[in-house]
């Protein structure tokens, strides 16, 4: 698999971590998809319009969306599609400008289309582990979006000795997805193993991967992350 661009990013103060991976850590790397959005971002545009405009995230979600509309169109009425769409951009349009909002009303949207018209991949979604890393694989385009997040220790981010965070972003070619998982090449030297059995995501790493990966390695059911702030908490 080629490497389109990877980045290991360690942070010591985050907390809605989620937010920020998924609508700001990966900026630069949206901004090689150059995806634009379904509708002309030249002027009237609604406050939700405008943000998705601002944001190489939320355009390469918009255009996502837009790639499937066809499919949608010959499974429905007329009166059905035009209720669905309607009922979307309310949605969407309550979240103002408030991108993380945004974010989720489509990726919800997304889903739910692309399981219509039969081409979501089971190894798609949010993932969890039991030591709180997260994987999100997202499909954008002809690309699909990888992004990890992991703390180094739950213990040393609760106890404030250690409170990082190792972030993992990159983006790769539709083709490389199998049925039943990838391998994704970390700056083509660690290999990240990708496979998905019985509803369950395994992680698996290649010698040449170092320390920071092992958190990531392990088995994953679906679910959206925890917020740590909570997790201490409770401890």
């Amino acid at each position: 698999m080629r490497l389109l661009q990877g980045k290991t990013i360690v942070s010591t103060f985050i907390v809605a971590f989620s937010f920020f991976i998924t609508y700001c850590g990966d900026g630069a790397l949206a901004d090689e998809l150059k995806l634009k959005p379904s509708f002309d971002c030249g002027g009237g545009l609604s406050r939700t319009q405008t943000a998705i405009c601002a944001s190489s995230t939320l355009s390469a979600l918009d255009y996502e969306l837009s790639t499937h509309i066809d499919g949608l169109r010959q499974l429905l009425t007329r009166t059905q599609y035009l209720v669905e769409a309607r009922t979307f951009v309310e949605k969407r349009d309550k979240c103002g400008d408030n991108m993380k909002c945004i974010g989720k009303i489509y990726e919800s949207r997304i889903w739910r289309v692309r399981s219509r018209v039969d081409d979501l991949r089971p190894i798609e979604g949010s993932w969890v582990n039991e030591t709180y890393a997260h994987i999100s694989i997202v499909k954008l385009g002809s690309k699909y979006r990888l992004v990890g997040a992991s703390p180094e220790s739950i213990e040393g981010y609760c106890s404030n000795d250690n409170r990082k965070i190792i972030l993992r972003a990159g983006y790769f070619d539709k083709w490389d997805m199998k049925k039943d998982g990838f391998t994704y090449s970390w700056n083509n030297v660690c290999e990240w193993t990708f496979l998905i059995s019985d509803e369950q995501l395994a992680i698996s790493a290649s010698r040449a991967c170092n320390e920071t990966d092992e958190v990531f390695l392990g088995s994953y059911r679906k679910g959206e992350p925890n917020d740590l702030e909570f997790v201490c908490f409770d401890r």
